[in-house]
């Protein structure tokens, strides 16, 4: 099976997926998080003139939980440049996600969605597209990941994940202001390409347990944020990670494995350049082996978590 990683999936895609029509959704907030005691994790490397600070992100958040902690700000504001995975907020960035979409996320001519599914997954696409509002022939003529994404990020703005609330979107509008600078490790092709490179085989299952799981995402959800507002990095990595690890080796590495790996380089050219660096990624990337902290462990550095 696939548990859970539709949802890993989807929080992993909800960056460029933010700004297609989605902002206007109605919202019903089935948790108070407003009494969660936020300490997310962060760590530090200093490294002879250099100094990267390094945080994981959730992409969506819900608008009353207050994550930030005082090692943080106090992060934050010393830093000269912020990293983020990938420029997935601007204007520019939203255009070319419409562009890509035609070109990586559409069926070839004569191919419809529900051509690919089973009778049951079929009801249940309907079933849950309907639910949301969604007309399950506006689905057609996408890619099985692309639609399974649209739905799931689709759900979790209605239980009231807020991209806007989401810490890049946070981050990104605080360093406009101070005059941060910025820098990206990936491009917004590049993250679509994760998902729309999965064989078909795997698109379709994933899709498929998506609709038939989907109820247990607010559930999930609520879990997740609070193993990552409180710094349990352990209870994160286990719910983030472990399923993917033991389920389904293609999406495991191309969603996590192989971009941490790349990053590895790039921040170690950070390193390099000198002065002090916010680096903020997806949380689920910095722990278990092959996490970003345990590699950049590997070589060699001290990673000190505050």
């Amino acid at each position: 099976m696939l548990k859970k990683i539709m949802r890993t999936a989807a929080l992993a895609a909800v960056g460029f997926l933010a700004g297609v029509g989605l902002s206007s959704l109605e919202r019903s907030f089935a948790q108070d998080y407003a009494h969660t005691e936020a300490s997310p994790a962060l760590w530090t490397i200093e490294h002879d003139n250099a100094t990267v600070h390094l945080f994981g992100t959730f992409h969506l958040l819900p608008a009353g939980l207050d994550w930030r902690s005082d090692a943080v700000n106090a992060a934050f504001a010393s830093s000269d440049r912020v990293w983020f995975e990938a420029d997935v907020l601007s204007p520019e960035a939203q255009a070319e996600v419409q562009a890509l979409i035609p070109q990586i996320g559409v069926n070839a001519p004569g191919v419809t969605l529900s051509s690919l599914l089973d009778a049951e997954t079929q009801a249940a696409l309907a079933e849950v597209a309907g639910g949301m509002g969604i007309p399950a022939a506006n689905l057609e003529p996408l890619q099985p990941w692309l639609a399974g994404l649209l739905l799931a990020t689709t759900q979790l703005q209605m239980l009231g994940f807020d991209p806007t609330a989401g810490v890049e979107a946070v981050l990104k509008g605080e360093a406009d202001a101070a005059g941060k600078g910025f820098g990206y490790f990936e491009t917004v092709e590049s993250q679509m390409r994760v998902f729309a490179d999965l064989s078909l085989e795997t698109q379709v299952e994933w899709l498929s347990l998506s609709l038939a799981e989907i109820s247990e995402l607010e559930s999930e959800m609520d879990a997740m944020v609070t193993a990552w507002a409180t710094g349990d990095m352990a209870a994160l990595d286990a719910q983030v990670n472990d399923a993917m690890r033991d389920a389904n080796e293609e999406i495991y590495m191309a969603i996590m494995v192989d971009r941490n790996r790349a990053w590895i380089p790039q921040i170690l050219e950070i390193l390099n350049e000198g002065g002090t660096h916010f680096v903020a990624v997806g949380a689920g990337h910095m722990p278990g082996e092959e996490g970003v902290i345990a590699l950049l462990e590997a070589e060699g550095l001290t990673v000190t978590r505050h």
